[in-house]
């Protein structure tokens, strides 16, 4: 071990000896001299001498522990000389043991010094030092250590010891000894003299002259140290010492003064000096304060004013702070362009690799160390510090200042709270200052208190620290200059992200201090220091030209009016960041973006304004500026991201960022909650200030209807940024301090409703927002968004009113109210001459008051006691000022029955405006009237007539009609009803009444309310006056059981009739010559009068018991029938209609004729039938008579049904023929049909012929005749004359049909049904469908009309047809019935279906047609071969069934024409075709036809009837068996081989076989000369053509035998 030890030394000499320093290679040859020169010595030796020195070491701490009484003065002094000769020896085991036993040692002496000194009066003093001037007694401890550190400091300047003879003691040990007792035992040096008084005369003028020398590192470093120590501990022992030693400090600072490890060690002192708020304090007050001394601090802090600025391109001075730039990182290239573009020049020169900087800017990356220079006690050497080492120094003080004066005065401004403190937050609820009163008679909601304003410290007076309170005041007052310039230029350098919040957490506690103190001037330099960091510094000089912006109206930063910035919208920007490095910083100048840095400069001046807010007063408006630049740039750079990351974070951390921005924004407004009025105030009017902007010049022009030019004044300059921004942002200002108004405002609801308008803020709120909304020379968003702050604010404050009670929400509610008033009455302050011209944007802003009364009048409607005079006059705003004065009814103009009931026009400003402040009136209408005092219920009503007579909103007029009625309602629940026959009697009624109504008086009032919805029925608009008529009715109805017979006539009388003669005066005034009208307003007319008679009739009949037993009701209804009479004369339908729904109405609630009187039913029949005497008349008005008609059937079944016993029966069938022309003569209905279903008009019409009583004399032909045309009516052609195609009345035809068959058969045994022609003219109506069978295809709904014919007509037949046998009826009506009966069957069995529809069901159809058929001919066969029917009928019958029997189609002349007989060509050849017809669709009917040819000629019981069927019918069966013969014989040989049809096969088989089978009636064929075949005359006729055909038949065996089977059938009959 020894061995190595010596190795080592001898190596570290031998390396020594190579140095180039002089003095040390010299010392280190010379020992190794001395080496050379020892005699040889063995290794125990040494390692025994080793040992002994160590044990030693060991013993003598214990020594000077245990036996400290005993060791003092010269043993004391051989104990530390024996440490002090062992830490010479070369052996660093010895030597450094014995350098901490010294250490030890020394520490002991001042440990029992510490000891003694607790035992004072114990120990007597030994002897007495000099302390200064004087000498002071010592203790022995004391004593020694007074030798002790006397001899130290001694031995370290260099001289020679006193008391303790050290051996070769270096200076560094002698350094590191002092500090370590100075260190230790401070206490001591501060409270004993001797010791005091060794530091001023020994140790302070050697660090003073050590500080001034060139020394090496180590031993400048552990002198500053001592220094550090003396400074922070013994400043007030040595003050003139101490001032010279600090004044050195910071004259080392200068870059000329010292090398830089040395200027580091002086920024250290200084860092730590700066970290313990006392002893700055204790500094400044020293020396800063007092006259004629140096001004350490303040000097101090002018040096970091020059150190900031000395080397501007180290630390990246530029436009503003940017992340640092690292030398070393190859992907930073790009980003060390943006710093050289950023700083414009300021960084010049190539950089070096092997300069101990790395990188541009201060960064914790290279601009710190991991040791500090003062704590490198191992170093012999200063070590490279980074260039921008320092400028981390000059930060590192700043901020430790702003902490200590931030530790020192923040404790002093929180109230303090005792043990009382739950009492008093109980009772802060109900207690306020003296200075800020509530509104007398108001609760509290919130407690409004200067407890919330932090303490101003230098008010402490009487407190212990009030004398460092003004120390650290006078300190920022004298300081804020250099402290402000360094923190200015260190936010424009490039700092990284901890360096840069340090700098902003330093200022926001620097400014906090301030102002807290109250300090404005240094508060406000760094709130604007602050706000010019907020937003991008290089728009700071420049005009900001923002890119296209989108409109203010798009998502921007006004989105969020609650919060500063949008988060949402900063994180999908900040998500889309680009990570391309390669942008230079050019692009920022030219589209300018909040940065990382710039939100948190952001938020740290917000933090200040939450701190300070109490007492900022006047400097919110830098806060509020700021905010407002902020905005600016965001909304300059929304369309390209409004944030940019500045390199340093992620996305992540930006969204952080901004985040925590809005927090401390919304937390600011939030603060303002608690603030004293006055502050408050102070904060409102600095948010209002922002709006005392350029405005647009007066001269401006601006295009009507609200079209803006383009603004061309410049925005206001605000004091924070002095950002110069162009004309688009204007508007965009003011809506930022408008929003941030509401977001006050809001928070301070409770404040602006419990307190007086004055003292609130109140006045100011609602001055300049007024003010703002009305200019017109400030853009219109901003103006709206003025007028919606306050709408938001009243309604708001009107909801807190509600807690209330009565008498102190009323002061509230007229404040809210009136301010509605202010805002509309300045509005249209200066247009009082010129009302026709009405800003878009005025409109607007008048819009937003009336929805603010509104929303008012939903909350505190019923509650609402005062105001109502403000409300009115809010409400009829809407309406131009020269029309709300002078409506009316008009009733003063003249007197009497003529007395004109029109309403005047009214104007609304705007339709907007009329709507809203129409919802206002319902409301009050419909749930507040009870809240209206009495006194206001007639400037309601004018209020309404205003809303009844503007012709803008129809909807606005039928909603104020209903209005009408609630206010109705409310004044009859308060009147007696009894009294207005007898207060109202006079002769001119209409005067009296309107002028109690204006007197006040409530049965008045209600009559008033009816006249103005009487004057209503005779506006131009059909819907306004129809609605007014239905409320008329709805009130009457509503009180009618409560009125008395007496009240009716007294209704009726003057309002009622009234509202008749007025609309019939209209009515006639349209259709004079003097003034013509045009359709469309005699429509609407017709239309109201409909109305008007409706509802009197109603009327009439609900209350007909009552009215009737009033003595007048006579006089009454003969009024109201000269009414009904006069309106015939009007030549209108639509009016018509309205009279017979009127009777109808009337007459169908009477059940007993004799209730309303016989010669009034018959008077009103009479009235019915007069209406057709004005057909000529008709024409002249034009309009529909389909409803006209329908309401003329439908009166004629009330008026029937209640005279049917006493009117006559011609009078009844004059009223038929009315019907039936009111049918022809009715027009289509547009848009519908009467195919399915019948018309109104055709459904009444069959309904009163069915009602029509048909056994009386004459009906029965007249109804069956009446009901035949009906069915007819399809198929008539139309009037020439008409100019529209009518309806079709296939529907009417098949109601026809089924009632024309009840009433035929019902009444079929009567001979006038047969002899006056009835049923051959209903038969004939019948066939008409059925010809029409597929020609027609309007059939409509199932059956159709062709069927439900032949139905009707088979069951017509049935019954008619024997009961015809037992008439003795003419030939003429026999033949005339017959001849129907014939062409009904040819109609049945014929089909047109070459007309018939894709999707007619053939098979169906023919299948009904065959039954039909068979039916019929079962009830004409063999009625039909009566001899009193002539031959020609029978032949016309047989001739359609052979031609209904044809199944394919024949040659030309192969059937004769007509008029030559059957059989003129029988046995006329045809020529042959190739071509085959296909068969008829309708084969089956064919072949039906067929077998009743066969059928007829055949022989039954040979009676007259038989014998002349067959006559007729055996010609027409001849030829019609013969075609299928010749057919064959023609055409079959042309086929060859090929066969014969299947058609034409089976038909010729079938007529084959039928002839085969038949046997003939004798007579029915005449005889064949030489010929006797009685049975078979048909085959006698034919047997030419069988022949022919059974030689063309040879090849067909089954043609062939049924042909032989024929021939062998006549050879029979032969006898062959």
């Amino acid at each position: 071990m020894t061995a190595q030890i010596l190795s080592s030394e001898l190596a570290n000499l031998i390396q020594d000896s190579k140095r180039k320093n002089t003095e040390l290679r010299n010392v280190s040859e010379k020992a190794l001299q001395d080496l050379k020169a020892l005699p040889a010595t063995s290794e125990t030796q040494l390692a025994a001498g080793l040992d002994i020195q160590l044990k030693i070491l060991q013993a003598l701490p214990s020594l000077l522990q245990n036996y400290s009484n005993e060791l003092r003065g010269e043993l004391l002094s051989l104990s530390l000389q024996v440490c002090s000769f062992l830490q010479t020896v070369k052996n660093p085991a010895v030597s450094n043991t014995a350098a901490a036993t010294l250490q030890q040692l020394v520490i002991s002496v001042f440990d029992k010094v510490a000891s003694e000194d607790d035992r004072s009066l114990e120990i007597p003093t030994v002897t007495e030092v000099p302390a200064g001037d004087t000498s002071t007694p010592v203790r022995p401890a004391a004593y020694d250590a007074y030798k002790m550190f006397r001899d130290l400091c001694l031995v370290t300047e260099g001289g020679k010891a006193e008391f303790i003879r050290f051996s070769s003691l270096s200076q560094a040990s002698g350094l590191e000894l002092i500090e370590s007792v100075l260190t230790n035992h401070g206490n001591i040096f501060s409270s004993h003299p001797e010791q005091g008084h060794t530091l001023r005369s020994l140790l302070m003028p050697f660090i003073i002259r050590s500080l001034s020398d060139r020394l090496t590192f180590p031993i400048t470093l552990r002198v500053i140290r001592i220094l550090y120590v003396l400074i922070r501990s013994h400043l007030a022992v040595m003050p003139s010492e101490c001032e010279i030693a600090l004044g050195l400090l910071n004259h080392m600072l200068d870059p000329e003064a010292s090398p830089p490890w040395k200027r580091a060690l002086c920024m250290e002192v200084f860092r730590g000096l700066y970290s313990d708020p006392n002893l700055i304090l204790q500094i400044y007050g020293e020396y800063d304060e007092s006259d004629g001394k140096k001004l350490i601090l303040r000097d101090n802090l002018a040096a970091f004013v020059r150190l900031s600025t000395e080397k501007p391109a180290a630390i990246g001075l530029g436009h503003h702070s940017i992340a640092p730039v690292s030398h070393n990182n190859k992907d930073a290239q790009a980003d060390q362009a943006v710093v050289e573009s950023a700083i414009a020049g300021v960084i010049g020169g190539p950089s070096n690799n092997n300069t101990a900087p790395t990188g541009i800017g201060i960064s914790v990356q290279w601009s710190s160390i991991r040791t500090p220079c003062l704590d490198n006690l191992d170093k012999s050497e200063a070590p490279n510090l980074p260039e921008t080492y320092i400028y981390s120094l000059v930060l590192t003080c700043i901020n430790n200042l702003s902490e200590s004066l931030a530790k020192f005065i923040l404790p002093l401004t929180v109230h303090a709270e005792g043990k009382t403190k739950k009492k008093v937050k109980a009772q802060e609820a109900s207690t306020q200052d003296d200075d800020s009163p509530a509104l007398s008679g108001l609760s509290r909601t919130q407690s409004y208190r200067k407890r919330t304003v932090p303490i101003n410290p230098l008010d402490l007076e009487k407190h212990s620290a009030y004398t460092r309170i003004k120390t650290a005041a006078d300190l920022i007052n004298e300081c804020w200059p250099a402290v402000l310039a360094t923190c200015s230029t260190f936010l424009h350098a490039a700092l990284d992200t901890d360096y840069y919040r340090a700098l902003v957490r330093s200022i926001q506690k620097f400014t906090q201090v301030a102002g807290l103190l109250r300090l404005s001037t240094p508060r406000d330099a760094f709130l604007t220091t602050l706000g010019k960091a907020a937003v991008p510094s290089h728009v700071l000089t420049a005009n900001l030209t923002s890119p296209k912006t989108p409109a203010l109206e798009s998502p921007s930063i006004f989105s969020n009016p609650k919060g500063l910035l949008s988060v949402d919208s900063f994180v999908s920007q900040s998500s889309t960041l680009s990570q391309d490095r390669s942008r230079g910083a050019s692009m920022d100048t030219m589209n300018p973006q909040l940065t990382t840095r710039n939100l948190l400069c952001l938020r740290a001046l917000l933090n200040l304004a939450i701190a300070l807010g109490p007492t900022l007063r006047d400097s919110w408006s830098i806060v509020f500026e700021t905010l407002q630049q902020a905005d600016i740039v965001m909304a300059a750079s929304n369309t390209k991201g409004g944030v940019r990351n500045d390199g340093e974070i992620s996305a992540q951390s930006l969204g952080s960022e901004i985040a925590a921005v809005q927090s401390a924004a919304s937390r600011l407004f939030e603060s303002t909650a608690d603030y004293p009025n006055d502050a408050f105030v102070y904060v409102l009017d600095s948010l209002c200030s922002l709006l005392h902007g350029k405005s647009l010049p007066a001269s401006t022009p601006r295009a009507r209807g609200g079209s803006f030019g383009a603004p061309v004044s410049q925005r206001r300059v605000g004091s924070v940024s002095g950002i110069s921004l162009n004309t688009e942002s204007d508007a965009r200002d003011y809506v930022f301090a408008l929003n941030k108004i509401a977001d006050l405002v809001v928070l301070n609801e409770s404040r602006l409703a419990h307190y007086q308008a004055t003292e609130s803020g109140w006045e100011i709120f609602i001055k300049e927002l007024v003010s703002t909304c009305i200019n017109r020379n400030i853009a219109s968003s901003a103006r709206l968004l003025a007028a919606d702050i306050i709408a938001r604010t009243v309604k708001d404050i009107a909801g807190l009113s509600l807690a209330e009670s009565e008498g102190q929400s009323s002061d509230v509610q007229d404040r809210l109210l009136s301010a509605l008033q202010y805002q509309i009455s300045a509005l249209y302050e200066d247009q009082a001459e010129n009302e026709d011209f009405i800003d878009e944007t005025d409109v607007e802003v008048h819009h937003i008051a009336l929805e603010a009364l509104k929303s008012i009048m939903e909350q505190c409607g019923e509650s609402l006691t005062a105001g109502w005079d403000s409300v009115f006059v809010v409400l009829k705003s809407a309406f131009e000022t020269r029309h709300s004065k002078d409506i009316g009814t008009g009733s003063h103009a003249s007197s009497g029955r003529s007395r004109n009931l029109s309403l005047q026009a009214s104007s609304v400003r705007s339709k907007r405006l009329a709507r809203s402040a129409f919802g206002s009136a319902h409301l009050v209408c419909s749930d507040f009237l009870a809240a209206v005092p009495d006194s206001s219920i007639s400037t309601l009503l004018e209020l309404l007539i205003l809303f009844c007579a503007q012709q803008d909103d129809l909807n606005m007029s039928l909603t104020t009609i209903t209005f009408f009625w609630n206010v109705s309602d409310f004044l009859h629940n308060r009147i007696d009803m009894s009294a207005l026959p007898r207060e109202h009697a006079g002769d001119d009624v209409h005067h009296d009444i309107e002028e109690a109504s204006n007197q006040g008086s409530l049965p008045a009032l209600w009559i008033q309310v009816l006249l103005h919805l009487i004057a209503v029925t005779t506006d131009d608009r059909m819907e306004v006056r129809n609605g007014a008529v239905q409320t008329t009715l709805r009130i009457f109805d509503n009180y009618a059981d409560q009125m008395s017979p007496e009240t009716w006539m007294f209704c009726l009388r003057v309002v009622l009739f009234r509202m008749i003669e007025a609309n019939l005066n209209v009515q006639l005034t349209l259709r004079s010559s003097e003034r013509g009208a045009d359709s469309e307003t005699i429509t609407s007319w017709n239309d109201t009068t409909k109305v008007i008679l409706k509802a009197i009739t109603s009327l009439f009949t609900t209350y007909l018991d009552t009215i009737e037993s009033s003595t007048d009701f006579g006089n009454a209804w003969v009024t109201i029938l000269q009414f009904f009479e006069r309106y015939y004369t009007c030549r209108s339908h639509s009016l018509g209609a309205s009279i017979f729904t009127a009777i109808t109405g009337v007459l169908s609630k009477s059940q007993d004729p004799n209730k309303i009187g016989v010669s009034a039913i018959l008077q009103t029949a009479s009235l019915w039938r007069k209406y057709f005497d004005h057909r000529g008349l008709w024409r002249a008005e034009g309009d529909s008579t389909h409803e006209a008609f329908v309401a003329y059937a439908q009166a004629f079944k009330e008026i029937y049904r209640l005279s049917k016993d006493a009117i006559e029966a011609e009078q009844v069938l004059g009223m038929m023929t009315n019907l039936e022309d009111s049918i022809l003569l009715s027009e289509k209905i547009a848009y519908s049909s009467d195919v399915d279903y019948m018309t109104p008009l055709q459904t009444q019409v069959i309904e009163c012929v069915a009602l029509v009583r048909s056994d009386t004399t004459g009906a029965p032909p007249f109804l069956v005749k009446l009901l035949s045309r009906f069915v007819a009516l399809p198929f008539a052609k139309m009037a020439p004359e008409s100019g529209q195609k009518g309806p079709t009345f296939v529907a009417l035809s098949k109601a026809a049909m089924a009632l024309l068959q009840s009433i035929a058969i019902k009444h079929i045994t009567l001979e006038e049904v047969f002899t006056s022609g009835a049923l051959d003219f209903a038969l004939a109506s019948l066939v008409k469908p059925i010809q029409e069978k597929y020609i027609w295809q309007l059939e409509g709904k199932a059956p159709p009309t062709w069927q439900k014919a032949t139905s009707t007509a088979l069951a017509i037949l049935e019954p008619a047809l024997p009961q015809s046998r037992t008439f003795s009826l003419t030939k003429e009506v026999t033949k005339s019935i017959w001849d129907q009966i014939i062409h009904l069957a040819n109609a049945i069995a014929h089909a047109a279906i070459s007309s018939a529809p894709p999707t007619t069901n053939f098979s169906k159809d023919e299948q009904f047609d065959i039954a039909a058929l068979k039916s019929l001919r079962d009830m004409t066969t063999p009625a039909l071969g009566s001899p009193s029917i002539p031959d020609t009928t029978r032949r016309a019958y047989t001739a359609n069934l052979f031609a209904n029997s044809l199944i394919h189609a024949t040659e030309p002349g192969e059937i004769p024409p007509p008029g030559t007989g059957p059989l003129t060509d029988l046995y006329k050849p045809r020529y042959g075709r190739t071509a085959d017809p296909p068969p008829a669709l309708r084969t089956r009917m064919a072949y039906v036809c067929l077998a009743e040819l066969v059928s007829l000629v055949s022989v039954h019981d040979s009676s007259v009837e038989r014998v002349k069927l067959s006559q007729a019918a055996a010609p027409y069966f001849i030829l019609r068996a013969a075609l299928p013969l010749k057919a064959y014989i023609a055409d079959q040989p042309l086929r060859g081989r090929m066969p014969q049809p299947e058609s034409q096969k089976r038909e010729l088989l079938e007529v084959v076989r039928a002839m085969k089978g038949m046997e003939c009636e004798p007579r029915a064929i005449p005889d064949a000369e030489g010929v006797s075949a009685p049975m078979k005359k048909h085959l006698v006729r034919l047997f030419p053509l069988v022949c022919s055909a059974i030689r063309v038949a040879r090849g067909d065996g089954e043609v062939s035998g049924e042909l032989i089977g024929l021939v062998e059938g006549v050879g029979e009959e032969f006898g062959v």
